[in-house]
């Protein structure tokens, strides 16, 4: 309780635990106690705040791959559930800042990532139990734990998209499974004329052979026309091919990427059958790798390996005379691994310590997004990883709250948590306002940005409160006038002053909980939110005292 007014916790889903599974996410097993280890961890969260990723990582979002510094905060990103299934979530905090410091490298033989030393990469230990085997346990971990370590990174997910039994376009039904192969197969070797068509140039009785096979168990026709194969498509198939360009470059039209997994297994298919390569190892797997002069398709190949629970790297392939019909075109070649390609293992052995990880110097803009997995897809030089970022969001605090219009004015400005205020619009204004102790009552003293309060004498303090309660009680009086009137209280409500009380609902996260207090708890806020702020503290420190002492400890600065 407070003077005048109250904060109340009406409701809470925070604790110190809540950090530590959020930091650990669950790749490791969920904790029911604290001990040690978990104190620690939340410390250096808190004393190293938010690690980040350099200029030249992109990162995975539902429009595709982004480089970091076109990030607006925007979109949607790629996150790791935690059943291990691919989701897109939006942002809660956008990282843009500059950097003079040192970086970890890791560079594997399909992993090439730059971080803060702060920063939680997801990887699992191949020296204990938990790490060894087909499923490895991931955990989320500060780069610098695993720094010259022997561990693996994880580059895969689990997907669930959209599953249509049919397609239609302008009445006919078209079998879903070959007439995905055949949009793959168009986007390699397609074209699309003027006619109500699309053509092929074929050479190899190969390809052939599967065009003629893909057209027929579609529902389709094929015919020749001239030199070329074509196939008749009604407008609306039509319009899903001209889709399949953008800017004159191969393109997946995006709702296509939004299949389930089986069926995106028939588009990569067609992709194959057309500009891939198939080659059997000896040990049964096959390397599958497709090339494309264009460089949105191979990152679509790329998001598509994902969604088929594999990953890929996209790399520039050169190309001699005569190799294939690609012209002069930058070439781009995408490799999709298997197995245990796509956890690529590090610092297995001594040898390998020094070629596999570093430390660097960076000057320059680090960026990262905190979204509610914790977890976020990301490529350096066209190889994908999953890494993590900050966990002090996953936890919830809901304060009723009585103040001064004036102060909670002031509180809303932050736009952090969520608010639901009273409505003087359809319930009754009370009469009841803020008036400041006598020794409240101060003098501003110096220019604006630079000034200090002073005190005032007993008889200004208590002249000032005599005149606020004078106008309180005028500016009610108004208002009830108006009321019985029968004047709409929506209306009668503009007289009365900003020291009038009102209450509202605040939900809000630890992190957004912290950086409220720093500022508003600060010597240079206003008097009388500062006594709201410390109130909210206090709740802080009874539910998650861990967190709070190393908030403490840490300069009051949010992470």
């Amino acid at each position: 309780m407070l003077d005048h007014g109250f904060v109340r916790l009406d409701a809470a889903m925070a604790t110190d635990l809540s950090v530590v599974n959020a930091a650990r996410v669950s790749f490791a097993r969920r904790k029911e106690e604290m001990d040690e280890s978990d104190e620690g961890l939340i410390r250096f969260l808190m004393r190293d705040r938010h690690g980040c990723y350099d200029d030249a990582t992109d990162v995975l979002t539902s429009e595709g791959w982004k480089s970091w510094p076109t990030v607006t905060g925007e979109e949607f990103f790629a996150t790791l559930s935690p059943a291990c299934g691919l989701e897109y979530q939006p942002a809660l905090r956008v990282v843009h800042k500059e950097r003079r410091g040192p970086m970890i490298a890791f560079n594997g033989l399909s992993l090439d990532l730059r971080v803060t030393p702060d920063h939680r990469v997801l990887a699992g230990g191949m020296t204990t139990r938990e790490g060894r085997g087909p499923n490895p346990a991931f955990k989320l971990l500060p780069a610098h734990d695993v720094l010259w370590k022997p561990h693996r990174h994880v580059a895969t997910a689990k997907w669930d998209g959209v599953a249509p039994a049919e397609f239609r376009f302008d009445g006919v039904r078209l079998v879903v499974e070959p007439f995905l192969r055949l949009v793959g197969f168009f986007l390699g070797d397609g074209h699309l004329p003027a006619a109500n068509g699309i053509t092929f140039h074929l050479r190899k009785k190969r390809e052939i052979a599967f065009l003629r096979a893909t057209v027929s168990e579609a529902g389709l026709e094929l015919r020749r026309w001239g030199s070329s194969l074509a196939v008749p498509v009604t407008p609306g198939m039509r319009e899903l091919f001209e889709r399949c360009y953008e800017k004159r470059e191969k393109v997946i039209p995006r709702e296509l990427l939004d299949l389930d997994r089986a069926l995106l297994g028939h588009l990569l298919a067609g992709l194959l059958e057309s500009d891939g390569t198939r080659m059997k190892r000896p040990s049964g797997t096959e390397r599958q790798t497709y090339h494309t002069t264009s460089r949105k398709l191979a990152d679509q190949v790329q998001e598509l390996a994902l969604k088929l629970g594999r990953s890929a790297a996209v790399r520039p392939h050169r190309s001699r005379p005569g190799d294939g019909h690609y012209g002069t075109k930058p070439r781009w070649r995408v490799s999709i691994y298997t197995g245990r390609n796509c956890r690529p293992a590090l610092c297995r052995t001594e040898r390998d310590w020094l070629d596999h990880m570093d430390i660097e110097t960076y000057d320059g803009t680090i960026h990262c997004v905190e979204v509610p997995n914790g977890t976020l897809y990301v490529r350096r030089n066209g190889y994908p990883v999953w890494s993590g970022n900050t966990p002090f969001e996953h936890n919830a605090f809901r304060f009723h709250i009585r103040s001064p219009i004036f102060v909670a004015r002031e509180w809303m400005r932050h736009r952090v948590g969520s608010f639901n205020e009273f409505s003087m619009r359809y319930a009754k204004a009370t009469d009841e306002f803020y008036v400041p102790e006598a020794d409240d009552v101060r003098s501003q003293v110096g220019k604006p940005g630079a000034y200090s309060f002073e005190p005032v004498s007993a008889e200004l303090a208590e002249t000032t409160r005599e005149e606020l309660r004078a106008v309180y009680d005028a500016a009610y009086a108004t208002y009830q006038r108006l009321v019985d009137m029968g004047v709409a209280r929506e209306l009668a409500r503009s007289v009365i002053p900003v020291g009038a009380y009102t209450e509202f609902f605040w939900t809000v996260n630890a992190r957004s909980l912290m950086n409220f207090v720093s500022l508003r708890a600060a010597e240079t806020a206003q008097r009388e939110i500062r006594r709201y702020a410390d109130a909210c503290e206090q709740f802080l420190a009874e539910k998650m005292p861990v967190t709070q002492a190393a908030f403490a400890a840490a300069g009051r600065v949010a992470p």
